[in-house]
């Protein structure tokens, strides 16, 4: 945490560096006695708090306040007037002007050490929430690049399919992003009401301990005030507020996860399968983020029983690659499934295990199946029974190339007419790292 002390008085400097070193861990701590230099300072120690004297020579703590927050890359940063000054109007003018808090002089121990430690938590909050919403910021830019990566390839067959396979799954994606979205927005909005109530009753603790400062309560009325906060307290429901800003905060971190795996596992899949990534990859962790992609297809279509092998299924393989096989296999489960139209859900059944030195994936579904006399078909570039529209017939064609010719796996399917299919997918794990 970098603070500034802006001072002309080089005691009141010295002073309140030493008292912010033992009271602040991990601070840094810089000193100015020319407010001339302030907006200098700021940017070459990126300033996190300012400690401001509101009387200086030739430039006023107001004017240097003013000018700090003329700037919109410093409306962040914690201001907190540094005064001997009782004239209630300046304090007024600073409060007006941007001054988050104020610190009487001479100092008082207490008052500045608990004053200094709630700027640095309300600065810590508000670091905390911009770098979130930098993150979902830099995710939706991923996305963003990542279909524009889709957009100027589409020249390539496996591209094709893909765009393909995504066009299809969008609003799914679409859904899953704006779940998280949505309950983020929530929740900031109810921290900005929040935020105004902790406002409103720090109002009345800053007046109380003003009043306490300047020794013009006598016991009585000093009762009195604290009866007063407790009573704002209950109004506000402060406990409460306190427990759910945290709650919210941690649900919001959360939520932007969930939204960077989302577009970790859409990048995977848009990459253009030209980068010779072969590295090793567990097929199981493949398979989730399959099923991750296609979650909202699944809605009230079909549900899935997984039998996956326990442990890892490390394979040598191009994850882009593979991934587009178990989407493309696992989207044409789906649609064999609404084809039949069911009463009840359909059934997804998905097995993966070791035979040998290959990882094995099988996926069966009890769709509408496919003819006998088109088995031998299907694996052909532009064959599909698909409805017209509903596809191009280079899902499987895509999938047999990238499992037989490219990895050098094994490709099968049985499947009857009305009762489903099983694709049995084989890969050389070539070993372990």
């Amino acid at each position: 945490m970098n603070i500034l002390i802006v001072d002309d008085e080089k005691f009141n400097l010295r002073m309140a560096e030493e008292l912010i070193k033992e009271t602040i861990d991990d601070s840094s701590v810089f000193v100015c006695n020319l407010p001339e230099t302030v907006l200098v300072q700021i940017e070459e120690h990126k300033i996190d708090i300012i400690l401001l004297d509101i009387i200086m020579p030739n430039v006023s703590g107001i004017d240097v306040l003013k000018a700090i927050r003329k700037r919109k890359q410093y409306k962040d940063i914690q201001i907190i007037m540094f005064t001997g000054i009782k004239d209630k109007e300046n304090l007024k003018l600073c409060f007006e002007n941007g001054a988050n808090d104020y610190i009487n002089k001479p100092i008082d121990f207490v008052e500045f050490a608990a004053r200094m430690k709630a700027s640095v938590k309300a600065r810590k909050n508000i670091v905390s929430l911009l770098e979130m919403a930098n993150t979902i910021t830099e995710q939706y830019q991923d996305l963003h690049n990542m279909t524009q990566e889709l957009k100027n390839t589409q020249f390539n067959l496996i591209q094709k399919e893909k765009l393909a396979s995504l066009g299809e799954i969008a609003a799914g994606i679409a859904h899953e992003i704006n779940n998280p979205m949505g309950f983020i927005s929530s929740n900031f909005e109810i921290m900005k009401q929040y935020m105004k109530k902790i406002n409103t009753v720090m109002v009345f603790y800053k007046k109380f301990v003003q009043h306490l400062t300047e020794d013009k309560l006598i016991d009585g009325k000093v009762l009195q005030e604290k009866i007063l906060i407790h009573d704002m307290e209950q109004k506000y429901n402060m406990d409460f507020i306190l427990a759910d800003f945290e709650t919210m905060l941690i649900e919001s971190i959360d939520g932007a996860n969930r939204i960077s795996k989302i577009v970790q596992n859409m990048q995977a899949l848009a990459k253009t399968g030209t980068e010779h990534e072969w590295v090793y990859n567990d097929l199981n962790q493949i398979i989730e983020e399959g099923l991750l992609i296609v979650k909202h297809e699944l809605k009230d279509v079909a549900e899935i029983d997984k039998q996956t092998t326990d442990g890892e299924l490390n394979l040598l393989c191009n994850k882009g690659e593979v991934g587009q096989v178990i989407l493309n296999v696992l989207l044409n489960a789906i649609y064999a499934i609404k084809s039949l139209t069911l009463k009840s859900l359909g059934k997804i059944t998905i097995k993966t295990c070791a035979e040998g030195s290959y990882a094995v994936c099988q996926i069966t579904d009890n769709g509408s199946g496919i003819k006998e006399e088109y088995l031998h078909r299907i694996f052909d570039p532009f064959f599909t029974t698909k409805d017209v529209g509903a596809g191009v017939g280079l899902g499987l064609s895509v999938a047999y190339d990238i499992v037989v010719k490219k990895h050098g796996g094994d490709f099968q399917v049985d499947s009857k007419v009305n009762q489903g299919s099983t694709f049995t997918i084989k890969l050389p794990m070539r070993g372990s790292i």
